[in-house]
């Protein structure tokens, strides 16, 4: 299997009809990271809950990952996370903010 990676940073247009599985897995997945939690109508626990960026630094750091981790395996069981990394704050052109970088591959899942 091919291992992809996504890093959460700006904004994305939705495309309806992706012309891969890979386009349509880093789609699916950046929606979900996306996403303020509560911010769904008819399912308030989907998407990304931000009191974690309240925290210091590196606590911040484990509950994204925590989090990305269980939002994944509940919502897109086709993707299987290798790795979660942060872009170095010194990379980052707006300075101070926490950018994951999920790597991933994808799954197969029974149909039952």
């Amino acid at each position: 299997m091919s291992q992809y990676n996504l890093t959460l940073s700006g904004t994305r247009s939705i495309d309806f009809a992706p012309a891969t599985k890979e386009e349509e897995l880093r789609q699916n997945l950046f929606v979900l990271l996306t996403t303020w939690r509560g911010s769904v109508v008819l399912n308030r626990q989907f998407g990304f809950d931000p009191g974690a960026l309240d925290e210091p630094t590196e606590v911040s750091k484990a509950l994204i990952t925590s989090q990305i981790y269980e939002l994944v395996g509940e919502y897109e069981p086709r993707i299987l996370i290798q790795e979660v990394q942060f872009v170095n704050p010194q990379d980052d052109p707006a300075g101070g903010r926490l950018i994951p970088v999920i790597y991933f591959e994808e799954q197969e899942v029974s149909d039952e």
